[in-house]
């Protein structure tokens, strides 16, 4: 199911870990958005990651 805005949510089944490496402002940026929405910044990361996908052509 497609969603038109974005909206980060709590991950309830997430079992599989790997390292990301991104720039520090990304980071920043991820870190103080998960902070103003009250989630974590894996939880933040997976959403971003799940919209992304289902709002690619």
């Amino acid at each position: 199911m497609k969603q038109d805005k974005f909206e980060p949510n709590k991950e309830k089944n997430v079992n599989v870990r790997f390292s990301l490496r991104v720039p520090e402002d990304i980071y920043e940026e991820i870190s103080t958005y998960a902070q103003q929405e009250n989630v974590s910044m894996n939880n933040l990361i997976v959403s971003c990651i799940r919209y992304a996908m289902q709002h690619r052509k």
